[in-house]
C-alpha cells in the first residue's frame, strides 16, 4: 500500500482530482493501493498506460469529455492575429504558477494536458539576455489547454483556454464564412469569455494598417457576443510608449465603443524588475478579471454565468 495516487496531479489523500466523493473508491487510487497479485507481468503494466483516461497532450472537442463528468467546464478564446503574443501569454501564464504565483480568488490544483503545457513552458526561456519564444501555432492547428482550479471552499472547476493560430482569425474577420477559418468560428461559438490581443510592436511598425486589422477582429466578436466578457491585452506593452499616441488613443476609444462588458490590460514577457507588475501581475489578472465576470459562486457548487445559447458544454455534460 503506498497511500499516494497514480495520478500524478491528484492530491488524494484527501481530495480525489477527479471529482469522486470518495477517493478510495478512484481508480487512479486504487491502481496504488490495491495489492496485486500478479506482479511479474510487465507487460501488463506497460499496456495499462494506453489505457489511461489522460495522456498529458493537449485536448482536441473530442477530448473535452474527460473532465466533463466531473464539472461543466470553463473555455476562455485567445484570439488574435498571427504573431501577437497569445501562445507566448499561455507560455508565460504556466510559468508563473510553475513560480507558485496564484489567481485571486483561486488555487492551481493540476491539469490534464501538463505535457502540452511543459513544451511552452521550456520554449520560454532565456539564454544570454534573450528570450526564445514558443514557436508560432501551424494555421490549421489547434490545441486546448487545461487547467484546474479550486476556491477557499475547495469547489473544482475545469477551465481550458484555446490556442489557435493567428491566421484563422484574421481571415474570420474578412469573411466569417471562410472555410479555412473554422478553428476560429469554432472558438466564437463556444467560448464563455475572450482575451483580445493587441501587438504593440506592430502598430509600432505597421501603423493604422495594424490597427484596422484589430478593428476587423473586435467588430467579428462584436455580432453575437451577447453578455460575454473581453479583457483587451496589450502585448509586447514594454514597447507600447512607443506606439503612436493617436493610434493608442483612437483604437481605445473605438474598442470601449464596440464592448461594454470590456477591459484592458498591459502585459509583456520582459521583466525589468521582480516582481514586474506587466509580467508577474498582469498576465496572471487576465485570467483574474475574466473568471470575476463569468464564474458566480452559488452554494455548494460554481457556474457559469452566461447566457450564451452555444455553450458547447451542454454537449458534453456528464450525466
Amino acid at each position: 500500500m503506498t497511500g499516494k495516487c497514480s495520478n500524478p496531479e491528484c492530491p488524494a489523500p484527501p481530495h480525489c482530482h477527479d471529482g469522486k466523493d470518495d477517493y478510495k473508491q478512484c481508480e487512479f487510487w486504487l491502481e496504488n493501493n490495491t495489492e496485486k497479485t500478479e506482479r511479474k507481468e510487465k507487460p501488463q503494466k506497460q499496456s495499462k498506460k494506453t489505457n489511461l483516461s489522460w495522456t498529458g497532450e493537449p485536448f482536441k472537442i473530442e477530448d473535452i469529455a474527460q473532465v466533463s463528468r466531473r464539472t461543466t467546464p470553463l473555455f476562455l478564446g485567445v484570439v488574435g492575429k498571427a504573431d501577437a503574443g497569445k501562445t507566448t501569454f499561455l507560455a508565460m501564464l504556466y510559468t508563473l504558477l510553475l513560480r507558485g504565483e496564484k489567481f485571486k480568488e483561486y488555487d492551481f490544483t493540476g491539469t490534464k494536458t501538463i505535457l502540452g503545457w511543459d513544451v511552452l513552458h521550456h520554449k520560454l526561456k532565456v539564454f544570454k539576455n534573450k528570450v526564445s519564444f514558443p514557436d508560432p501555432t501551424p494555421s490549421q492547428y489547434y490545441r486546448l489547454l487545461h487547467f484546474a482550479l479550486r476556491n477557499a471552499e475547495n469547489q473544482l472547476k475545469d477551465i481550458f483556454l484555446s490556442d489557435v493560430s493567428g491566421e484563422v482569425f484574421t481571415l474570420w474577420a474578412q469573411n466569417s464564412d471562410d472555410v479555412n477559418a473554422e478553428n476560429a468560428r469554432w472558438v466564437y461559438a463556444n467560448s464563455n469569455g475572450f482575451i483580445l490581443f493587441i501587438d504593440c510592436m506592430d502598430l509600432i511598425e505597421r501603423r493604422n494598417l495594424a490597427k484596422t486589422e484589430i478593428i476587423d477582429i473586435a467588430q467579428m466578436l462584436l455580432h453575437d457576443l451577447q453578455e460575454r466578457p473581453v479583457i483587451v491585452v496589450w502585448s509586447k506593452a514594454d514597447k507600447k510608449e512607443k506606439v503612436h499616441q493617436k493610434i493608442k488613443d483612437s483604437l481605445k476609444v473605438e474598442l470601449q465603443n464596440l464592448f461594454t462588458n470590456y477591459t484592458e490590460i498591459d502585459i509583456s514577457n520582459f521583466s525589468v524588475d521582480d516582481p514586474d507588475k506587466l509580467v508577474h501581475e498582469n498576465n496572471l489578472k487576465v485570467i483574474d478579471w475574466l473568471l470575476s465576470r463569468i464564474i458566480v459562486a452559488t452554494g455548494k457548487e460554481l457556474v457559469i454565468d452566461s447566457k450564451h445559447k452555444n455553450d458547447l458544454f451542454l454537449n458534453f455534460k456528464g450525466k
